[in-house]
């Protein structure tokens, strides 16, 4: 189905068809969904808009009676709520797999109403935390809080094998992280910690790319689409703010530029030629042209003010992206297409006349 409806935007596109026909076509060869679909579509919006609500009224619910309640209250109240999360998550994963709602081979829990649960463990794990740091003072500072939580709920997220807790996860990682930075900032250069923001996306990026492909456990594209979007937007950032001010510390200025063409430069190998995927390619071509700009921007500017200097900056995006999008767009009619890159430029040429 899907390329059969990629042939007929390429018929159109190439005009062997018209738009009166191509939308007879898609009519005819897209399948309603039914009122059975409906039901479940809602279902499991309501279940789901449920479960984040009751985590985030039990936080509300300390935070506005904070005053009022004991701490043995406190504790109670939100321990319970806890362990009857837990209790909920155990009971809807058997029941699931006892009805054979879920299938253990395909996905081991996905967008289930039992991940909602522990989903909602996940989140009162850290309001436990923080009752804990706020009753007892113990004078953490605020990225222990969210370290010491994304370290309690990494069980969880192997567990489920869910997008949802995985990007959790790394949230609090990255947060953890900005407000380690925050606090210890006299130690390392700011350049150096923007580095370290680079290391830890990339390598959960690419963690999840290599770990994703062999065990659904690890497949969760929001957290790739998330972390490589942190990456690459550090990355660029670095890499022009060491263009209009380099680093003094020639090995990580040396470092950064490495790193920078390397990474370009697998995953154009990776993307492009081992495993087609659009995202990461836009996210890399979009930076080289950020990168360019900066360059052009400090090679003119640099000692005097020439005349039509942002003319010719804004011709070169211009055209840089213009071209960029073209190519992204051909690729993307490819990946839809189902086309194999390992494949031979015959064997896709027979593969899209199918």
């Amino acid at each position: 189905m899907r390329h059969l409806t990629s042939h007929v935007y390429e018929w159109l596109e190439q005009g062997h068809i018209t738009p009166t026909v191509a939308n007879e076509l898609y009519r005819q060869l897209s399948v309603p969904p039914n009122a059975a679909r409906w039901r479940s579509l809602l279902a499991q919006l309501l279940q789901w808009s449920g479960a984040l609500s009751f985590a985030c009224g039990v936080i509300f619910f300390f935070a506005y009676n904070w005053q009022s309640l004991e701490r043995m209250s406190k504790f109670a109240l939100i321990e319970a709520a806890l362990l009857m999360s837990l209790v909920s998550f155990v009971w809807l994963y058997y029941r699931s797999a006892a009805k054979r709602l879920v299938d253990p081979s395909h996905s081991l829990f996905g967008a289930t109403l039992a991940n909602a649960a522990l989903l909602v463990v996940s989140l009162l794990v850290g309001g436990l935390l923080a009752l804990v740091g706020q009753t007892y003072q113990t004078g953490a500072d605020p990225w222990q809080l969210f370290a010491i939580w994304a370290l309690a709920i990494l069980p969880f997220a192997w567990v489920a094998g869910f997008d949802g807790l995985w990007l959790l996860l790394v949230g609090l990682a990255n947060l953890s992280l900005g407000l380690y930075a925050d606090t210890t900032s006299l130690w390392l250069d700011e350049q150096l910690w923007l580095c370290l923001f680079v290391v830890l996306n990339l390598t959960i990026y690419y963690g999840f790319v290599f770990l994703g492909s062999s065990s659904r456990r690890w497949h969760a594209p929001f957290v790739e689409y998330a972390s490589s979007l942190m990456a690459m937007g550090c990355f660029t950032l670095l890499v022009c703010w060491m263009i209009f001010e380099p680093s003094d510390t020639k090995p990580l200025l040396v470092s950064v530029w490495v790193g920078y063409v390397g990474h370009l430069l697998f995953g154009f190998w990776w993307f492009r030629h081992k495993r087609l995927q659009v995202y990461p390619l836009a996210l890399g071509g979009f930076s080289l042209i950020t990168v360019g700009a900066a360059l052009f921007t400090e090679l003119l500017f640099r000692d005097s003010d020439p005349i039509g200097g942002f003319l010719l900056i804004g011709l070169y995006i211009i055209l840089a992206s213009t071209g960029l999008s073209a190519v992204l767009r051909r690729l993307h009619r490819q990946a839809k297409a189902g086309i194999s890159p390992t494949q031979t430029p015959s064997e896709n040429e027979e593969l899209s006349h199918e």
